[in-house]
């Protein structure tokens, strides 16, 4: 029986190296029926060059946009050029990691053995420490409005982390859909640009009545070393955190975690106003533009690397 067929999308931008690493490494694993699409989001660098180059030698498309789109609407622009392509998955894998042999095999069985599971992602290690833990499922805190990466910063083997089951969401890092399901849920948020549109998604693909599977031993490694709070990571996950809390939650969670999140960033603006003068005008102009419904982009422009 022939394998189903999988759309692999990685987003480029300004970043051909780690997508070249990844094109390798996912030219090693054991699943055979899967076709890749790279998509450059309007790089200021010379990686659209760099990789019709490789592409030369190496099997996958390229497609450029003509703006750089946010994580929300690269994805959409390849989601959508998918659309009516045969295929049943599609899987958004970030372009700055590296995959075992057989993580793409281990995550298509899982939803093909769960036909109410409409996504599923899988053990995320840190390139760095590839003991350390970055994703290993994911909960939902309504009352506050927040996504948690469970085991986070930990140091786990794969037998620790149980079987497959259940999670609240799964992360846009490593993503598989169900394709059939995209007509019915629909894309990604392009409101978002960058950050929780993943989170966002979830939700929304939940609220249809599927099932979300955390898939233990499909396992990639994520090159997080350095990450650290920038006035770009700022300003997107002030805006959106408010705009997730708006559109992915229901009822009195809607406004205990709305009210939660405005008690402790007005606490973090005070503190900046005397300590950190950049952050504060930054956090100041993310709630003005959610106020003002300056959504995509918006005034993140600014501290676009």
């Amino acid at each position: 029986m022939e394998l189903p067929l999988v759309w692999i999308i990685l987003l480029n931008y300004n970043n051909f190296k780690d997508s070249i690493e990844t094109l390798e490494s996912l030219e090693k694993i054991n699943y055979s029926n899967f076709k890749i699409l790279v998509i450059d989001n309007y790089s200021t660098n010379d990686s659209y060059e760099e990789l019709k180059e490789y592409s030369k030698k190496h099997k996958f498309i390229l497609l450029s946009t003509d703006s750089n789109l946010g994580f929300a609407g690269g994805n959409n622009f390849g989601l959508k050029y998918l659309k009516d392509k045969p295929g049943e998955y599609i899987l958004l894998l970030n372009n700055d990691t590296l995959v075992s042999e057989n993580f793409l095999q281990i995550l298509v069985e899982s939803l093909e053995s769960n036909k109410n599971a409409a996504l599923a992602g899988g053990t995320i290690f840190c390139h760095h420490n590839q003991k350390e833990i970055w994703y290993a499922s994911g909960r939902i805190i309504n009352w506050r409005g927040l996504a948690v990466h469970e085991f986070k910063g930990e140091e786990k083997n794969i037998l620790e982390l149980g079987f497959v089951r259940t999670t609240d969401f799964v992360t846009g890092c490593m993503l598989l859909i169900r394709k059939d399901v995209l007509k019915q849920v629909g894309f990604l948020d392009d409101k978002y640009f960058m950050y929780l549109e993943d989170i966002e998604f979830n939700l929304r693909v939940k609220r249809f009545g599927y099932n979300i599977l955390y898939v233990p031993q499909s396992v990639i490694y994520h090159k997080v070393l350095g990450e650290s709070q920038s006035k770009f990571k700022l300003y997107y996950s002030v805006r959106n955190r408010l705009l997730l809390i708006n559109s992915g939650f229901r009822g009195i969670y809607k406004n205990i975690a709305k009210y939660y999140f405005l008690l402790i960033i007005s606490t973090k603006i005070f503190y900046w106003a005397i300590s950190k003068n950049d952050f504060y005008k930054v956090a100041i102009t993310a709630l003005k533009d959610y106020r003002n419904n300056n959504f995509g982009i918006g005034s993140g422009r600014g501290w676009l690397k």
